[in-house]
């Protein structure tokens, strides 16, 4: 550490607390809180009083502004003076705290207590001979006249006369004896003058080998903190993990960002903590708010494109590193190509335990796949092993909610949208209930207790889990048959397989009727895994379809609308008509404009629902009985003369078929009957606006003229 040989130094108890009340001497923020007890604190009085050692206050002498606490209880503790060296204490904080509080006569609400500590309450008692071992300064008020308070003794000039009137003189001279016992006590110091914080660092690591271990991030938080330019990383940290929490995403890890930092600052492109530790504390300030919006962006991309709902889902918070990255140089939603290879790198590197161990250099290696895919270039995979063999890898994977692989299956259940079994409504997921195994979401269909004396097969298997709600797991199911409380929903919900469907399971074929666990673990491993194979296994080539993956990624506007359903209200959880009519108004507006594509099977925020919701209302439950649902619409409410600008077909998208009606513009107004009435529509926008008669003439005029 190559510091100047530190020479024993000494201050006296009136030095001290001049010093701290100067903001001369600080106490770090890095230091853990104030908890000795107010007995405690009166035992180390007690030992200075008798003469006793009471160990060495290390201090780091410094021109550097770190983050410090500002405070002891109801005391404030003012800045350093400009131009002053600092000295933060690194050894002694509580001792030091103590002596602070007691002389002063602090008022301290210790975390985790709802009262509050007052040190006025500290006394000695004028009994207890001082050349015996008793204690003499104690924090319980003793019984009798013979005491005073430690206040009055360590301020015994000040308030003498008080003090003469209301002792004997014996009692007096001895109470002079204590002050000066305490004003001649000197206490040991150590002052290093090493200006840099990793020094400083190591040597509080070193000394506090029993106490407090400081993680990268509070070193780093301490290293960049900057009053001059408002900039707390532990605050504004703070503040993003409560702005996560509104979203479920607040337990990631705060590693995540030191590690994108250190990406995209770093020469090397490494997050060693060497490297962490090497950052420059200005280029950290200025990267930060930049960095932390790459955060958000791959957060809501994990939310919106995988449909990850809660943090807890996540195989690791390191997920988030290669994300942000990707976000932190593309600062816009991923193009057709790169969106399918950030997928297939999402999966790959989450059923391969990645980052189960060497996971800052394997994200270095990762972020060179990540660059390729910026450019539009699939990246390489040879030496990463996929544990995905077979359908039967899965059945044997034992089900543990902190468990990578299994958190990578458990995020493919979650991105199926899992319905309720009861009435087809979505299963709220939450962190909370997330972490363990016998979570309330977490529900094995063949009940482990149903399954017990009835199986050899793992009743804890990965493919017997589903997600469900608490109140569905606990007092709907409980320990039945999968036939008996399948039965019974099916009762109550005529459209059950559909919520079955979500959960991977169908109510034919899967053993359900017949509650054959083995059955049931086959057929659904083998949809499963043909699933998770799909998001591994790209060609070389381009995506298919990549002019609809543009379209969708580019999100709405004046030639593009996405649409959830055709008739399927999805809150009501019914048939609803008036959304027909709202299909045939978009549709006309394109045609009164220059044309456009709508698109049904998307939500507002681009995620495919697909068609099975709408396909399911229908006579004829296929896509040819939604095509010709769609016809009649367009013919009920536009009218089939316009039959030749309006395309349909039904790509494939992410896996599931959505419907796509391409618009070419027409040669002539065209208008939507409902209710007796004709409306004319155009697009403005995002969306399609009605207008007046009056307008409607004028746009003619300019449009068709």
């Amino acid at each position: 550490m190559n510091f100047e040989q530190p020479k024993p130094d000494s201050k006296k108890y009136s030095d001290l607390i001049s010093e701290i009340q100067k903001g001369i001497i600080k106490i770090p923020k890095f230091q853990r809180d104030f908890v000795w007890s107010i007995d405690k604190t009166a035992k180390l009085l007690d030992s200075i009083l008798k003469g006793y050692p009471i160990g060495t206050f290390i201090l780091w002498q410094t021109d550097e502004r770190i983050n410090d606490i500002k405070n002891v209880g109801n005391l404030n503790i003012p800045p350093t003076p400009d131009g002053n060296k600092v000295q933060y204490v690194l050894d002694g904080q509580q001792r030091i705290t103590s002596l602070f509080a007691a002389y002063l006569g602090a008022e301290i609400q210790k975390i985790g207590e709802k009262k509050t500590t007052d040190y006025n309450n500290i006394y000695v008692n004028l009994d207890v001979d001082i050349e015996e071992n008793d204690e003499q300064v104690i924090a319980p008020e003793p019984i009798g006249d013979h005491f005073l308070s430690l206040s009055d003794v360590l301020n015994f000039m000040d308030r003498m006369t008080d003090i003469q009137n209301r002792f004997s003189k014996e009692h007096f001279k001895q109470i002079h004896a204590y002050s000066r016992a305490f004003d001649t006590y000197d206490f040991s110091t150590v002052l290093l003058r090493k200006e840099d914080i990793e020094s400083a660092i190591e040597v509080f690591t070193r000394i506090n080998t029993g106490g407090q271990t400081l993680t990268l991030f509070e070193i780093i938080s301490a290293k960049t903190y900057d009053e001059k330019q408002q900039f707390d990383m532990q605050s504004k940290w703070g503040s993003l993990i409560k702005e996560l929490k509104k979203i479920k995403y607040e337990s990631i890890s705060s590693a995540v960002v030191l590690s994108i930092l250190s990406l995209v600052l770093s020469r090397t492109k490494e997050c060693k903590r060497k490297t962490i530790l090497s950052l420059n504390k200005q280029e950290i300030i200025d990267t930060w708010s930049k960095v932390i919006s790459a955060l958000k962006d791959s957060i809501d991309y994990f939310r919106t494109t995988y449909r990850i709902p809660v943090s807890h889902l996540l195989p690791y918070d390191s997920l988030l590193v290669p994300f942000a990255y990707f976000f932190y140089y593309k600062q816009d939603r991923p193009e057709a190509g790169q969106r399918k290879y950030l997928e297939e790198f999402f999966w790959r590197m989450s059923l391969s335990f990645r980052y189960s161990s060497s996971a800052e250099s394997r994200l270095a290696q990762d972020i060179k796949r990540i660059d390729k895919i910026l450019a539009g270039v699939r990246p390489e995979y040879s030496d990463i092993k996929i544990f995905l063999d077979s359908p039967q890898s899965l059945i044997d994977t034992n089900f543990s909610a902190g468990n990578s692989y299994c958190k990578a299956v458990i995020c493919l259940l979650a991105y199926q949208e899992p319905k309720d079994f009861r009435d087809n409504s979505k299963v709220i997921l939450d962190n909370s209930w997330l972490k363990v195994a016998n979570s309330r979401n977490y529900h094995h269909f063949f009940p482990k207790a149903y399954l017990k004396g009835k199986t050899t097969l793992e009743s804890n298997s990965l493919m017997n889990i589903t997600l469900v709600s608490e109140h569905l797991n606990k007092r709907k199911i409980g320990a039945k048959a999968p036939s008996v409380y399948i039965g019974d929903f099916e009762v109550q919900n005529s459209e059950i397989n559909t919520a079955l469907n979500s959960h991977f399971i169908d109510i034919k074929g899967h053993g359900i009727e017949s509650n054959d666990y083995k059955q049931f673990l086959t057929a659904r491993a083998e949809k499963i895994f043909t699933h998770l194979k799909s998001r591994i296994e790209l060609t070389h080539t381009e995506p298919a379809n990549e002019e609809i993956e543009e379209l969708i990624l580019s999100g709405e506007s004046e030639s593009v609308e996405f649409k959830s359903t055709l008739r399927y209200d999805l809150r009501q959880k019914a048939v609803n008509k008036a959304l027909e009519y709202v299909i045939a108004k978009t549709i006309s507006a394109f045609l009164n404009s220059t044309g456009g594509n709508l698109f049904i099977g998307i939500d507002d925020n681009q995620n495919v629902l697909g068609l099975n919701d709408d396909i399911s209302t229908l006579k004829k439950r296929d896509i040819d009985g939604f095509e010709l649902q769609l016809v009649e619409v367009i013919k009920k409410y536009i009218g089939k003369e316009f039959s030749s600008h309006i395309k349909i077909n039904f790509p494939e998208y992410d896996g599931q078929n959505i419907c796509r009606i391409s618009v070419s513009q027409s040669s002539r107004p065209v208008f939507v009957s409902f209710k007796d009435k004709e409306n004319f529509f155009i697009r403005s926008g995002c969306s399609s606006q009605p207008l007046s008669r009056e307008e409607q003439s004028i746009y003619e005029k300019e449009h068709w003229s």
